[in-house]
Formats: structure tokens, C-alpha cells, sequence
């Protein structure tokens, strides 16, 4: 026995001799027990024994005083867990399991120097942990021994008393406890006694907690001093009993609040956990934000909200981890409750390593998991946040910079044992969480909170309330009462943006004033305050470093009298306003975020005179001390361009979304295109710059009514000349001699600033008269000039004196018109004499805001209110007519086609810009509704564009000046503006039409989307009555440009988007594209047409949209009977119908053998659709079990057999398989039976003699009764190109009608009756990529396919899902008359794996229905509509071997044709087909044929077996052993019968003619040899279907069938090929 044994046994003996009487803790929320000081020492222990049936509970607690060491022993689910920390840092032991059985356990804890070790019966733990002192506190500082729980007066005073203060959120214990035993270093032990406790009791044998057992709802009961009491606070109920639920916790963020505990204030330890679990529900409108944080140090859990999505973070010292639920097409910011689970779990694996698992999951239907491994065993957190932090993007871990905005309830926080619900703790006032600012402990709707963006530069807001709003452009504002501060006053906000300039805020002054107004502005970084109490003006810079940073950032004015302090964050400025005037006197609107058009702003405020409102987000506004709500100002004025959240997401440069070489810079949530150097203009550069040619006597003149003042100007513009002098731009005043001039001299660049007396000239450039385009651009601010031309540097000069204001009252262009009167001016000095007119082009001139010769192209000839105080237009140059730039276009192609774009921002200015092309003469192209009577629409009548629109007051229609009609097919230019508030032009093409509103409103308050092409069909009946259109527009439309944003309308971005809009313009056409045939109709082209076969879509019609016949089945039966000795064989079936029922069980369909068990049945079993199919062996069934058709609605099915292996789906779902295989064993015996002749057809390929046809279910033999009938609707029934019900409406002879089965006059929309639930999951989702009708612009037929093999059938087409443009597309032209039959096989035929050698050739190629066993007719020969006789095609190449595998049918050989009316005796016809040369220089060959005479035939037709490429399905071959062959000839028709003599003639009279062919093959197939050969992969014979969705579900399908023929039309064999391009 070792030292350390015999310790353990000395130890344990005076424990057994003197035990401590044992008591009962009743765990209520004040129990506890108090023990004497624990003083360790180096070397020492204690010791206790517990009963409980708890499975959680502190056990024992004591530290040294509120300093960092500490012990502390708990339950965790039923195993003893020791925290502790001696000086090293915190760990924790845990030993035992299953501790909550009612017996008695014992716990020892053992301190041995370095050494800790926790022994529970008979389990020893030990952890080592290094510290300067071995020391566990001192007798006077360490606090006394608590068992069971801590005394209450004790948890309140947790900052200073208690080392680990997370202690007082542990369970209490409830149960026995005894033994309570200290051992000192020098080994004796000593027995303590209890020196205080409550809730205590001695030890007792059952209870009234154990006979009645009063708490309900899972309350835990102890027994009271008087009455047993329950415990409710582990459980969602409260009262006396737990009787009542407990009201749900919610308390709601705005973005500045937020709940924390910080132990590291206090000195106290922190919580450590090896597991925690949190769990809470919100529900926001902000897509990003701070929901939770804990941690301590490099340990932390950062749980955020980030672009819509729940993203948590973890680091516990090994690699951090995040796990991101972000579903596609889901946000979590959608302001509907959202429930989070966040799971962590710490498994030690050794010593040294642990491996941690994170799982996250939001509302139960999205789940993450994430593992990380690292030297760790717990999570400490002695910080806790809940909704944010003062500086959330400091947090560790952080991926956002926002606290959440918006609602959180039941936020619970289990860490081992401690169970914490956040909310209603706060709500209690514990001592441990704080709350920062004022919250509601309710949900309430965040708006007043809200941030508000104003999304463009000419936004702003119209009236008084607390909220966020988000300027999203440059022209948004909001109007609010005018600041009250005449003698003092106060304003604060905050704001956040990246943009450098814009204005924030602008105030004017009353008529009385003398020039009294209020300004705050942003300019390059920078924050101006502006103010004039009239007695002179102070400007203050209120900002040592830039703010536009993307952080929010606090502004706050106060001012009382002349003097007053801005502060900006932290940063604060003093100002004294100039002169004696005391009073502020304002009176006009106080606009926030920009100014309205018309509004004159002083020429100190530089942004508001460039035309710069503010972009970006702005909150908390409170003026004199009372809030201001902007969010509900933004809902009443410019809800477009202003909405209430705020974030910077949107428009991003890595789109690339500027066009033609313009140049992208981000703004705020937008990008910004610079087009100055290129020769477009728009958001995007994608419109063409209108450019003026002038000749020395035209020019532009813009003129105003009164003076203009600015101390800001920006001008850009682009020219080219030949010429090395000319004026480019002045300015004339006729009050002053001031002047800025812009003109060329000797080839150079000369600007010249003249303010007041003195005049600055700043040359650059050299050499412009190249006659090569160059860009000009000019900024002023007071005194400092830049210029630059081109790329070149910028020339940085100051202008002279002490003047910084240019005045001005006109502005000149190419040269100074005679009728302008300017303020005589001595000679700029160094001018060498007036400089002559401007003889070339200019284009793209900007002059502080405005694109001039935009304005002008699109009629803003009169009147513009702007900032230019009325400014008229004077153009005498000549506009150029540019080429037409189309963008983004979009085509509609049906008059309920139609795109939901996002609310046109039009409140104050209106600039729409598009083009379009169409055929049809009416349609809508746009419209918008709004608030009350406002909206407005554009649409087509009668082939000329009509603008309505309505301000409120009455509505105002204008139709275009064009003397043609615009639905030419040709692109038109559509402008619509408003220069003025009442005026408004519509631009088409080169012709102006101008009308003015009469009303007395100036602003457009429109809402909801701008619909484009048309609306919602039921919302044409609700539109305004003067919108004459009750249709869409059908056509092409392009170039969007709305207020300066350029959306794409077929982009991924848009809201809503109906059917039939597709990206790109494709025009009518008589080509086949890929929106020719509806419904998954295939696209047969044809010489100048197209032709849609419908087979494979259950519709009918030209382009497969109209309904196929219907027939209604009650428990009754239809027949199709094959004409007796005419029963095809089968080698492929191809099987499509729709229908709609209510049954969970019934038989669709039933094919039967005329003599054999091949059968083919459509069921459906348990509302899931089934194909079962049994070609001699065994039944094959496939069917798709994950979609139910039981539910009344419309189904379509389609089912495609090829030999053994078969493919089905449902609708658009997934195509369900299935390949039988067969063993080597079964192939063997097949062989040997087909060798001696016992089976007459290969039982896995061929269906033979097929010969009767049960719709409605099935009838035995013998039986009278209808077996599982079929009850609902099936429409567009088509078996192997036959159409029974079709045949049934015409009463043909071989359809019989049993039962209650009746023709309906159309389709249903649904049956009526119950229809099953069908949960979501039962439905499969379709195969990924483009609807119906998308993906495929290449059409294959028949004749031809561009490959380089002689059989052509080898090659499988590929379809194309590109853009589809200018595809090399092979197309079959039909011949004008029928070509001849083909000859019988020859001894011989070409072996295309011997190198063009001859192969000798088996009984299968050699002889009619010899080799395969299947049956055949004597005559086998079909035609389709046109008398052509179909041709069965040449084998593919393969290996020869035993069995047969893919090989041509026997029905190959001689045919005679089937037709339902006479033909001539003969005819003949000779078919040139040219092959273009391509990349692979394929041959040209012609080829001569020659058509016998065709003897009528009465018989009706069998089915046509199909080729899968014409309905773009993948090849299927049936599996075998032999893998050299593939069957890729079209289905072939098989017949019982055979006539050697007519197989004789035939073979007589074509031998001549099958001699020459096979030569011509041979020279073409050495010819094709040296370009190579496709590589054919036959190690399957079946070919599955592709990931990529095939055409058969892109409606792409290929062949040469025409719609509506029962009798399939077989593809023309290889002699008729043609090419094109």
C-alpha cells in the first residue's frame, strides 16, 4: 500500500467513527447552511455525503473574500462538477453520473500543492494546476462554507463580497446532507457543525411533499416551515401551485439599448460551462445586428444578425468557428417571429484536447452544425450582452457594427446548471445584469426608432417625431416645421454614411429677415455649420476628422444667442455669430436630407447650390429637446426614395455595373458611375450623350429672370474640334464684371475666373485641336480652383482678391449669343482680343447638378425651376443623332406577361427614360399607383405612347407628336420629365409633347410597385378609368432609367416577375426558339415556318397551349383495340396524359399482349403515380413516390420505355429511373432459349404484339367488372403517337366506351370535393435551372446533326443553355416528295470500328426478324403526312458477340407503305443536301432518291415508335452483355407477319440503287476518317438522365412531328441532309 492508500485510510477513520448528524435542505429559494471556515493550507480536504433525486444543485461554496480563488461544488445533470481556482485560473473536474438516485453518495475534495483531486465514491479526478502560492486564502479573508445555497442577503451584495458572483445563479440544492468533515495538512480530521442555515430541517422519512404532492406543471415541492410550497422557477408557470402560466418575456430594442453583466468590474470570476444552450425568438425588419454575446477574453459566443441571415461565432482558444443559417431565398429580417437554438458541447478526448460541437438552428427548419477541436474544456464569459454594446463592432467576433433594432422574448441562457432567462431577470433588477437606456419589457412596433436612409441626392423630408430614416438618394429630403430658436435652441441627431458630401439640413429665413438662415452640410468628409441671425454669417467646421466612415456619429447644436457650441462625437466647437443681431428668425420649412426643387439656398452652403442632397442614414432627431418621429414624416412624403431601416447593402461596384469604360466609386447602399470620360451618360452609362454640332453661329444660352449668386461650381463636358481658338462656356452679368470663361487657345485649355476686380487665368492641356475627344472638368469652391483635362493631373490654383462669389445671369455655350446684354467688362488681362465662336461638337455638359444638353434634347426649352432661379434654354446648335445603345432588355411575350419593380421615386422630379419595339398597337407599358387619386401610367394606343398621370387633383393625359405609328418593330426612345412642378414632356424619338397640370399639388405620392409591361390581370378592372389598356404590352423594352437608377427588369433582384418575361429581345420570328411551343411542346422547323408537336404535353394545338380532348371517368371503361394481325411489336414506348383526381388507388391504364404476358399499367397507389411493365420476365415497376396526384389538381405524366430500362415523372419534378440489370446467369439462359428458338422475342426489350389498350381502369379476361377504376378527369392521352381519346370523340370503330364516361366540352381548373393535405416536404422540388421554355435555343431534328460519324444516330445532341445567340443550329427541312423506300440489307455492311473495313454480317443484318426473336409483320413500312416513306437507319458501330444488345429491329427490311389515302402511281425526286464546312470541314455530298410506286392501303396505321431526341429525352438502350452496339435509329414498328415475295422485288428493283449508296457512304466515311471520330462510351448501354434539367422539362424537345397527327412521323433517314446557319 502506498503512502497516498495509507493517507486514504487514516483519513477515513476518524470520518467513520465520529460521523456529523446528518439534516434535510428543502432547496427553496433561501435555503442554505453555514459552515465554519475551510483553511485548507497546502495540503488538505473536506469531505460530505448527499441524498437527493435533483439532478442539478450547489452543493458547497467557499472563497477567499471577493479576491479570485474559490470552490465550488455542484450538480450538472446528475454528476458532481468541482469549479475552482486556486491562482493558476479556473477548471473544473467532474466525476460520477447518475447521481440523483435517492442513495447516498460520497464527495471528497483533496488538495495536495499543485494537485487538486475530487473523489464521489469510488471515482477519483485529478487536474494539476502551477501557482506562485499553494495557499487557498487565509483564515481572516475566507469566507465561510455554505451548503446547499448562499444566504440572501449574501446574493445582493454580489460586486463585493462573492469571487465567482455567477454562483448565485445556481440551483439550490434540495436533499440530505451529512459528514461534513475538514482535514488539515498534518492529517487530522475534524467534524463540522452548522453555525447558521434556514429552510433546514432534520433528517425525516417521507414529508407532505412525498403524501400529496401539490405543485402541477412540474413546480418542484419542498416542505415549507408550515405547508408545502413549490418551486416554479425552473418551469414556464407561476402561482402557488404553478398553476398559471407564466407571461412571456419581450422586451424591444431601438438600436441604443441593451442588457450586460460585466464580472470583471467587480473583480469577480466568470462563469465557466462545458455545455451551454441558448435559446430566444425575435423578430426585426434590420437585416443585421448584435443578438447575444458571451465570453471572457479570446473565449466568446457572438450570435449577430448579418444580411438577413443568423450568423454565430466561436473561439475557445483552438480555431474559431462560425456557422452561418442563411437559406436561400429566406431572411430572417422579414418582422415575423423567428425562434434561434444555439447548442454548444465540449468533449475532453485527452488530457491536452478537447473537441467542441456547435449547432444552430432557426425555427426548427434550418439547422448548422460546426466542430472545432483545441487545447480547451470550458467557455468562460464574465461578459454577457444581450441586443448590443456601446461599441458593438468592438465585441470579439464581431461581423457587424449595429445593434439590433427590433423585438426578442423567452431568452434563455442554460450553462451547465445555471438556467438564466435574460429578460425576466432584468426585468427584476437583479444585481448582476444591467440595462442600458430606457427599454420596454413588451414587444412594440420599431418605427419610431427606426433609422430612415435617404436614398438619393435629391431626397428629403416634408414636416414633426423619434426615428431612423435612410436617405437612399441623392434627391430625397423631408419638409418639417420650421426650427422654432429665435432667441435659442437645440438640435442633435446622428448620422452614418460613406458618401463625402450632401445636406443634412437646411433652414431659410421669413421675408422680414435679413438673410437669417440655418444650415448643417457634409462636405468632403468634413461637417459646416452655417448660421445668420442677419448680421453677417458664421461658418464653423464642426469636424477635425473626416465622419463619412460608415460609423454612426452624434451631432448636437446648441445656441443661445449669438453664441453656441457644436459637437460632433466627443469633439466640440465654440462659435460667436458676427454684428449685434441676437434673433434667429426663420420661417420657411426646415428640410432634412436636401431641398425641394425651386428652393434657393445662399451660395455659402456649396452643397446645396452643386445640387448634393444627402445620401445616407440619419436618427434620434430632437429639436428644442422634443423627438422628432422621421420614420413617420418618411411614410407620409417620400416613401420611395426614403425608407425606414438603415443599411449600407445595395448597389455594389463588383457588379461592374457601369457600361462603355464609365468609372464606378461606392456610395451609400449605391453605386455611382462617372461617365465623364466616355460618350453615354445615365446611372449605368448606358444611355448615348445627346451631342450639339456647332458651326460658329449656333450656340446654347441658358438665361435667367435675376441674378444667380455661387461660391461653388462643378462643370464638366466633352469636345472635339479641329479648331485651335473658340469659346467653350462664359458666363455674362449684367450687374457685374465677373466672369468665368472656359475656352481654347492655341490649342490649349484656358480658364479664366474674374471676381470683382481682379481675374485669375490658368492654362493646361496642349494640342486639343486634334479633332479627338476630350474631357473637361472644372471645380471651384470660394477660391480654389482645380481643372483637368482628360487623365492628366488636375492644375490646382486660387483665384485673386478677397471676392469668392461668381454672379452671373447667363451662361453661354459655343458663344455669346447677340441678344445677351452682359455688364461691359475691361479686357481679361493677357487676352489677346475676343475669342471667336466654337466651331465642332460638345456632349455631356454638367453644370452643378444638371445635364444641359440632356434637359434640352428632352424639351426643357421654356422654364426649369432648379437652383438656377428660372433658367430658360436657348439651343440654336444642332443635335446629332447618336446610335441607339440598348441595355438590359427584356422581352414580354404574352399581354399578361408583366414585371413588379420597386416604387418609382418620383415625389418632386420625374426623369424616366426607356425604348421600345413592338408589333402590337396597344398595351401598358407602366404604371404606378399612389396615395388618394395620385399615379402614374404610360401605355400604347393605337400605336402611339399616351403619358396619364395625376398629382392628386385631376388627371392629365398627352399622347407623342409622331406622325407613324410606333409599332413598326424598330426601337423607339420614350422620355418622360417634369422641368417644372405643373409641366410635364413626353419625348418619343425626335417629337416633344408638352402639357401643364392645371391642380394646385406639386408632388407625385405614388406607392407599391411600378408594374412594367402590365399588371396583375384582376387590376385591370381597379386601374383609373382614363387607362384605356385592358391588356399588356407584347414586345421588347430596354435602356431603364428611373430618376437615375438603370434596374435590370429580368435581373435576379426583381420582386415580381410573371410568366412569359424573358431576358434579352427576341422578336417574331419563324424560326423555331425556345419559347415557339408551350407546355414542353417540341420545336419542329421547317422550311419558313415552325411547327410545335405536342405529344409529350397532354395540350394540343399550334403552339401546344390549347386543351386536348377530356374525358370524364365515373367507374367506367375505354377501349383501343390494334386491328387483328396489325399488333406492333415494341422496342420503345412513349406514354404522356394528364388528369386530375381525388383517388388514392385506382388504374389509369392497362396495355396488354395479343399473345404473350408483356403488359404495361399506370396506376396510382396511395395518391402516388406508378408504372409497372414486364416484358416476359418479370414485372419492372418505377414511379416517383415523393409527389401526390390525389389532389384534385392537374398532373401531367410522361413516361418513356427503351428496352428494359424506363423513365418517368410527374409535372416538373424529378425524373424517376429504372434500370433492371441483368446477371450473367439470366443472360445466359436468354441466350441459350433464344439459340433453340423456344421464346419468339427478347423478353427485356421487345413488348410484343401490342394489342389492346383499357383506359379507366382494367377488365380481366373473363371478369365483367372493372377492376380499381379510375374516377376524374384525363385529357391528351397519347400512347406511342396514337390518341384514344381523341379517337373516342370521332367514335373511330377500335374505341369502345363502357361506364359512365362522358366527353367533356373543356378542362376543369380542379375538382371539386376534399382534397388531401399535402405537406411540403411530399412534393419534390423541380430540377434546378430555367423554367419551362428557358435554357435552349438550339433545335435538333432528324436531318442532321453536324457529327462526324457516318450514322449520324451516334451522335447525341447537346443543348445549349446558354444565351442562345448565333447558334450554328441543324434543322430538317422536309422534301418536297416522298424519297424511295429503303432496299433489304445487303450480305455486307461497313464495320465503323475496322477503320471503314467490311464486316461480314450476322443473321440480325442480314435477314428480315431473324437473330432478335421478336415478332414481325409482312408489311412494316409507315409514312406520315406528306406520303414520305420512313427509311429505317444504318446500325451503329460496335463489336460483334454473343447476344443482342441494342441492335436495329427486324422491321427494318422492306416495307410497305401504310396510308389512308391513294397516291399517284409513281413519283420521283432528286435532294440536293449541302453540308456548310465548320471548324471540322465536313463534306459536301448530294444525294439522289428515288420513290417507287405506292399501292393504297386501307388498313389504320399502328403506332409509330419514337426517337427520344425529338422530344430531347437522353438516349436509352437496354442493358445486355454485348456492349458494342447502341440502338440509336428511330423506333421501328414490328409486325407478326413477313411476305418474302414482296421482300424479293423490292430488294430486285432497289439493288442497283443500295450498290451506289453504299459507295458514296464508304467515300464519305474515308473522308470523315481524317478529322477524327466522336469517342462513343458504350460500357453502359443506358444512359441516365443528365443533373442539368433536359429539354423535355425546358420544353425543348427536338424532332420533326407535327402537332395534331396521330400517325408520328419518323425522322428522315441520313440521305436528306441539310445544313444551316
Amino acid at each position: 500500500m502506498g503512502a497516498s492508500g495509507w493517507l486514504w485510510w487514516c483519513l477515513a477513520v476518524p470520518f467513520a467513527a465520529y460521523p456529523t448528524l446528518g439534516f434535510l435542505i428543502e432547496g427553496s429559494p433561501t435555503s442554505f447552511a453555514q459552515f465554519s471556515r475551510w483553511v485548507p493550507g497546502t495540503n488538505g480536504s473536506l469531505e460530505f455525503e448527499f441524498s437527493t433525486r435533483e439532478p442539478d444543485g450547489l452543493l458547497l461554496y467557499t472563497d477567499d473574500g471577493g479576491s479570485y480563488e474559490f470552490f465550488e461544488l455542484k450538480l450538472v445533470e446528475g454528476a458532481v462538477r468541482l469549479h475552482y481556482n486556486t491562482g493558476g485560473g479556473a477548471r473544473l473536474l467532474t466525476a460520477g453520473r447518475g447521481l440523483h438516485d435517492g442513495a447516498w453518495h460520497r464527495v471528497r475534495v483533496t488538495r495536495r500543492l499543485e494537485q487538486t483531486h475530487l473523489t464521489v465514491d469510488d471515482e477519483i479526478e485529478t487536474r494539476v494546476v502551477k501557482s506562485l502560492n499553494h495557499e487557498f486564502g487565509n483564515p481572516d479573508t475566507n469566507s465561510f462554507v455554505y451548503l446547499g445555497g448562499l444566504p440572501l442577503l449574501l446574493t445582493r451584495q454580489v460586486g463585493n463580497r462573492l469571487t465567482l458572483p455567477v454562483v448565485t445563479l445556481e440551483p439550490r440544492f434540495a436533499g440530505q446532507l451529512r459528514g461534513l468533515t475538514y482535514t488539515r495538512g498534518n492529517g487530522l480530521a475534524r467534524s463540522q457543525n452548522m453555525i447558521a442555515s434556514q429552510g433546514v430541517r432534520e433528517m425525516v422519512h417521507g414529508g407532505e411533499c412525498d403524501q400529496h404532492g401539490p405543485c402541477m406543471n412540474g413546480g418542484r415541492c419542498y416542505s415549507g416551515d408550515q405547508a408545502p410550497r413549490c418551486d416554479c422557477s425552473r418551469i414556464a408557470y407561476e402561482g402557488p401551485y404553478c398553476e398559471k402560466e407564466r407571461r412571456v418575456e419581450e422586451i424591444t430594442f431601438r438600436g441604443r439599448e441593451y442588457v450586460w453583466w460585466d464580472l470583471r468590474r467587480t473583480g469577480g470570476q466568470p462563469l465557466a460551462a462545458q455545455s451551454d444552450h441558448l435559446s430566444f425568438s425575435f423578430k426585426t425588419r434590420h437585416p443585421a445586428g448584435v443578438l447575444f454575446f458571451s465570453g471572457d477574453g479570446k473565449d466568446y459566443v457572438n450570435i449577430a444578425l448579418r444580411e438577413g441571415g443568423v450568423l454565430v461565432t466561436l473561439d475557445m482558444g483552438g480555431d474559431p468557428l462560425k456557422v452561418t443559417v442563411r437559406p436561400d431565398n429566406v431572411r430572417f429580417d422579414d418582422n415575423q417571429w423567428h425562434r434561434v437554438s444555439v447548442h454548444r458541447t465540449v468533449k475532453e478526448i485527452n488530457g491536452h484536447t478537447s473537441f467542441c460541437t456547435l449547432s444552430v438552428s432557426v425555427d426548427g427548419l434550418y439547422s448548422k452544425k460546426g466542430t472545432t477541436a483545441g487545447p480547451f474544456s470550458h467557455l468562460s464569459s464574465s461578459r454577457l450582452h444581450l441586443g448590443g454594446a456601446d461599441v458593438p463592432a468592438l465585441l470579439p467576433g464581431a461581423e457587424t457594427r449595429s445593434n439590433f433594432v427590433g423585438c426578442m422574448r423567452k431568452v434563455e441562457y442554460v450553462a451547465d446548471s445555471v438556467r438564466l432567462d435574460i429578460i425576466r431577470t432584468a426585468r427584476q433588477g437583479s444585481p448582476l445584469l444591467h440595462v442600458k437606456g430606457k427599454v420596454d419589457y413588451m414587444c412594440h412596433e420599431v418605427e419610431a426608432g427606426d433609422p430612415v436612409s435617404f436614398t438619393t441626392q435629391e431626397s428629403y423630408l416634408d414636416g414633426p417625431e423619434n426615428g431612423v430614416v435612410k436617405f437612399t438618394r441623392p434627391d430625397a429630403f423631408l419638409v418639417l416645421p420650421s426650427w422654432e430658436a429665435t432667441r435659442q435652441g437645440s438640435v442633435s441627431f446622428k448620422m452614418r454614411t460613406t458618401e463625402p458630401d450632401g445636406l443634412l439640413m437646411y433652414n431659410s429665413g421669413s421675408l422680414a429677415a435679413q438673410g437669417d438662415f440655418f444650415a448643417v452640410e457634409l462636405m468632403e468628409g468634413h461637417l459646416y455649420l452655417h448660421l445668420s441671425l442677419g448680421s453677417g454669417l458664421r461658418k464653423v467646421k464642426a469636424t477635425n476628422r473626416r465622419i463619412d466612415d460608415g460609423w454612426w456619429h452624434e451631432v448636437t447644436l446648441n445656441r443661445d444667442g449669438q453664441v453656441g457650441r457644436i459637437t460632433v462625437d466627443e469633439g466640440a466647437n465654440d462659435f460667436t455669430t458676427p454684428g449685434d443681431s441676437h434673433r434667429l428668425n426663420l420661417d420657411g420649412a426646415l428640410y432634412v436630407g436636401g431641398v425641394s426643387t425651386g428652393v434657393e439656398v445662399p451660395p455659402e452652403v456649396w452643397s446645396g447650390r452643386l445640387g448634393l442632397g444627402y445620401v445616407g442614414c440619419m436618427r434620434d432627431l430632437v429639436i428644442n429637446g422634443l423627438a422628432a418621429d422621421l420614420a413617420s414624416y418618411a411614410k407620409k412624403q417620400d416613401s420611395g426614395s426614403i425608407i425606414n431601416f438603415c443599411h449600407s447593402d445595395g448597389g455594389s461596384c463588383s457588379s461592374n455595373p457601369c457600361m462603355h469604360g464609365g468609372t464606378c466609386k461606392e456610395g451609400w447602399g449605391r453605386f455611382i458611375c462617372d461617365c465623364s470620360h466616355t460618350a453615354f451618360v445615365g446611372p449605368t452609362c448606358g444611355k448615348d450623350a445627346a451631342t450639339l454640332s456647332f458651326d460658329g453661329s449656333q450656340y446654347v444660352r441658358m438665361f435667367s429672370d435675376e441674378e444667380s449668386n455661387t461660391q461653388a461650381e462643378d462643370i464638366t463636358f466633352r469636345f472635339r474640334t479641329n479648331r485651335p481658338v473658340g469659346l467653350l462656356l462664359s458666363t455674362t452679368s449684367t450687374l457685374s464684371s465677373d466672369r468665368l470663361e472656359l475656352a481654347l487657345q492655341a490649342g490649349k485649355l484656358r480658364l479664366t475666373v474674374k471676381l470683382g476686380d481682379k481675374d485669375k487665368v490658368v492654362h493646361v492641356g496642349n494640342g486639343l485641336n486634334d479633332q479627338q475627344w476630350h474631357s473637361v472638368h472644372l471645380v471651384r469652391r470660394a477660391t480654389q480652383v482645380s481643372l483637368q483635362v482628360d487623365n492628366e493631373t488636375p492644375v490646382l490654383d486660387h483665384t485673386m482678391g478677397r471676392h469668392s462669389i461668381l454672379q452671373y445671369r447667363d451662361i453661354h455655350v459655343g458663344m455669346v449669343s447677340n441678344d445677351s446684354s452682359a455688364y461691359p467688362s475691361p479686357p481679361i488681362s493677357g487676352s489677346l482680343g475676343p475669342i471667336p465662336p466654337f466651331i465642332g461638337q460638345m456632349q455631356s455638359l454638367y453644370i452643378n447638378g444638371k445635364y444641359v444638353f440632356e434637359m434640352a434634347r428632352a424639351g426643357h426649352l421654356n422654364r426649369m425651376e432648379s437652383d438656377w432661379n428660372n433658367t430658360h434654354l436657348q439651343v440654336s446648335a444642332v443635335f446629332g443623332r447618336g446610335s441607339q445603345v440598348v441595355h438590359h432588355p427584356v422581352t414580354f411575350k404574352s399581354r399578361t406577361a408583366y414585371v413588379a419593380l420597386p416604387q418609382l421615386k418620383a415625389y418632386s422630379s420625374t426623369n424616366i427614360y426607356f425604348q421600345f419595339k413592338t408589333l402590337q398597337p396597344s398595351g401598358l407599358l407602366m404604371y404606378n399607383g399612389g396615395k388618394g387619386h395620385d399615379f402614374l401610367a404610360l401605355e400604347l394606343i393605337n400605336g402611339h405612347v399616351h403619358l396619364i398621370f395625376s398629382l392628386g387633383d385631376r388627371p392629365v393625359r398627352v399622347r407623342d407628336n409622331n406622325k407613324m405609328a410606333l409599332n413598326d418593330n424598330k426601337w423607339h426612345v420614350v422620355t418622360v420629365s417634369r422641368p417644372s412642378s405643373l409641366q410635364h414632356t413626353l419625348l418619343v424619338d425626335d417629337t416633344l409633347a408638352t402639357v401643364t397640370n392645371g391642380g394646385s399639388s406639386e408632388t407625385l405620392d405614388l406607392q407599391g410597385f411600378l408594374y412594367l409591361g402590365g399588371v396583375l390581370p384582376e387590376m385591370y378592372t381597379r386601374l383609373p378609368r382614363h387607362i384605356v389598356s385592358r391588356s399588356g404590352f407584347e414586345g421588347c423594352m430596354a435602356s431603364l432609367d428611373l430618376n437615375g437608377e438603370a434596374p435590370d427588369p429580368a435581373g435576379k433582384d426583381v420582386p415580381i416577375m410573371a410568366n412569359h418575361v424573358y431576358s434579352g429581345c427576341e422578336g417574331p420570328s419563324t424560326k423555331c426558339h425556345r419559347n415557339a411551343c408551350a407546355n414542353g411542346g417540341t420545336c419542329v422547323q421547317q422550311w419558313n415556318s415552325y411547327s410545335c408537336n405536342c405529344d409529350m404535353t397532354s395540350y394540343t394545338g399550334p403552339t401546344c397551349s390549347d386543351e386536348s380532348t377530356s374525358y370524364e371517368f365515373n367507374k367506367g371503361l375505354l377501349t383501343f383495340q390494334y386491328p387483328e394481325g396489325r399488333w406492333p411489336d415494341s422496342r420503345r414506348d412513349l406514354l404522356a396524359l394528364g388528369f386530375m383526381t381525388n383517388q388514392e388507388d385506382a388504374v389509369v391504364l392497362r396495355l396488354d399482349s395479343a399473345n404473350s404476358n408483356d403488359f404495361m399499367e399506370l396506376e396510382i397507389v396511395e395518391g402516388n403515380v406508378f408504372v409497372v411493365y414486364n416484358m416476359g420476365t418479370e414485372d419492372h415497376p418505377v414511379g416517383e413516390i415523393m409527389s401526390k396526384v390525389n389532389d384534385g389538381m392537374y398532373h401531367v405524366v410522361r413516361f418513356i420505355r427503351s428496352g428494359p430500362n424506363a423513365t418517368v415523372q410527374i409535372d416538373d419534378y424529378e425524373i424517376q429511373e429504372n434500370n433492371p440489370s441483368e446477371d450473367g446467369q439470366t443472360s445466359f439462359r436468354v441466350l441459350k432459349k433464344l439459340r433453340s428458338g423456344i421464346w419468339h422475342g427478347h423478353q427485356l426489350s421487345v413488348f410484343n404484339a401490342q394489342s389492346k389498350l383499357q383506359v379507366g381502369g382494367r377488365r380481366a379476361k373473363r371478369s365483367s367488372s372493372i377492376e380499381r377504376p379510375f374516377q376524374g378527369v384525363m385529357s391528351g392521352l397519347v400512347l406511342n403517337g396514337e390518341r384514344p381519346l381523341d379517337l373516342a370523340a370521332e367514335r373511330d370503330p377500335r374505341v369502345l366506351l363502357e361506364g359512365n364516361v362522358h366527353l367533356l366540352m373543356n378542362l376543369p381548373k380542379d375538382l371539386q370535393g376534399h382534397s388531401n393535405d399535402l405537406n411540403q416536404w411530399q412534393r419534390t422540388p423541380p430540377l434546378p435551372g430555367p423554367s419551362p421554355g428557358e435554357g435552349d435555343d438550339l433545335v435538333f431534328s432528324g436531318a442532321g446533326s453536324g457529327c462526324d460519324m457516318d450514322d449520324e444516330d451516334e451522335c447525341i445532341p447537346v443543348f445549349d443553355t446558354g444565351s442562345g445567340d448565333d447558334l450554328i443550329t441543324p434543322v430538317y427541312i422536309p422534301p418536297t416528295q416522298p424519297p424511295s423506300t429503303k432496299p433489304p440489307p445487303l450480305p455486307q455492311i461497313p464495320d465503323h470500328d475496322t477503320s471503314g473495313g467490311i464486316r461480314p454480317c450476322d443473321d440480325e443484318d442480314c435477314y428480315i426478324g431473324s437473330g432478335s426473336g421478336e415478332f414481325n409483320t409482312e408489311n412494316g413500312g409507315m409514312t406520315d403526312l406528306d406520303n414520305e416513306i420512313i427509311h429505317s437507319e444504318e446500325d451503329s458501330p460496335g463489336s460483334t458477340g454473343l447476344g443482342h444488345s441494342n441492335s436495329r429491329g427486324p422491321g427494318s427490311g422492306p416495307t410497305t407503305p401504310s396510308r389512308p389515302e391513294p397516291t399517284p402511281p409513281s413519283s420521283s425526286t432528286t435532294t440536293t443536301s449541302t453540308h456548310t464546312p465548320n471548324a471540322r470541314h465536313h463534306p459536301t455530298s448530294t444525294t439522289t432518291t428515288t420513290t417507287t410506286p405506292l399501292p393504297p392501303y386501307s388498313y389504320p396505321q399502328p403506332p409509330l415508335e419514337y426517337d427520344y431526341h425529338e422530344f430531347g429525352y437522353p438516349e436509352m438502350n437496354e442493358k445486355g452483355n454485348n456492349k458494342g452496339r447502341k440502338d440509336d435509329g428511330p423506333h421501328e414498328a414490328i409486325h407478326s407477319d413477313t411476305s418474302g415475295s414482296v421482300a424479293l422485288v423490292i430488294s430486285i428493283v432497289a439493288g442497283t440503287l443500295i450498290v451506289v449508296i453504299l459507295i458514296v457512304l464508304l467515300v464519305l466515311k474515308f473522308k470523315g476518317r481524317q478529322d477524327g471520330a466522336y469517342k462513343v462510351d458504350e460500357s453502359k448501354n443506358y444512359e441516365g438522365i443528365p443533373t442539368v434539367p433536359t429539354p423535355m422539362i425546358n420544353g425543348q424537345g427536338n424532332g420533326a412531328i407535327k402537332p395534331g397527327d396521330r400517325r408520328p412521323v419518323k425522322k428522315q433517314s441520313k440521305d436528306v441532309k441539310e445544313w444551316y446557319v
